[in-house]
């Protein structure tokens, strides 16, 4: 009887260990996919679309979230590089089709830096213009404004509508970081916000 109870032992042992490993692995996957759709970190929201002769002016608002984790990886001396896109698209059904539904396309980029022994954040444009903010709530209030965005319609447009979104480039940033937002699920991008093209 004796043996028998220690043989059996060791496998209910072994049996505990299968339930704890099998509940963790759960834990992980759940927390994972409650991360990984918890929603992207920013948002575009009231585009105007001004139309001209060849091109289209875009004006919007971003709803920026993550803050505190931007300025943590700028204070610790990393680049940011901040990308507006816009599509000039087929209407639906048709703006998703490879070589069809896209008809232009422009986005701007800009990289957004910390300087900490005169405490101020830099943002450079695409022409290497400087602009220097005294304080992160400027460089919040920058990046949630979109104006004057030009996006070029050859030969101009007679329907269709325009795309935009804005996202942190984390191919742009060095790769323990980039390992490190995709572990944790940063994503720092809107998803596209899409205003019919004026007539």
């Amino acid at each position: 009887m004796r043996l028998s109870s220690a043989l059996r032992l060791p496998a209910a042992r072994s049996g505990q260990r299968l339930l704890v490993v099998i509940l963790l692995g759960l834990c992980g996957f759940f927390c994972a996919t409650g991360v990984a759709v918890a929603g992207p970190a920013f948002h575009v929201e009231r585009v105007q679309v001004i139309p001209h002769a060849d091109a289209v002016e875009i004006d919007a608002s971003v709803r920026l979230g993550k803050e505190a984790l931007l300025q943590q990886v700028l204070d610790q001396g990393q680049t940011l590089t901040w990308v507006v896109e816009a599509e000039w698209r087929e209407p639906e059904p048709f703006s998703f089709i490879p070589g069809i539904g896209v008809h232009a396309r422009r986005e701007q980029r800009w990289h957004i830096r910390y300087y900490p022994l005169t405490n101020q954040y830099a943002i450079e444009d695409q022409q290497g213009v400087l602009t220097l903010y005294g304080h992160w709530s400027e460089v919040v209030t920058k990046l949630t404004r979109v104006r004057n965005f030009v996006l070029p319609l050859a030969h101009g447009a007679a329907r269709g509508q325009v795309a935009l979104r804005v996202y942190v480039d984390s191919q742009a940033l060095p790769l323990p970081l980039r390992l490190r937002s995709l572990l944790d699920h940063w994503k720092l991008e809107s998803s596209w916000t899409v205003a019919p093209l004026p007539r």
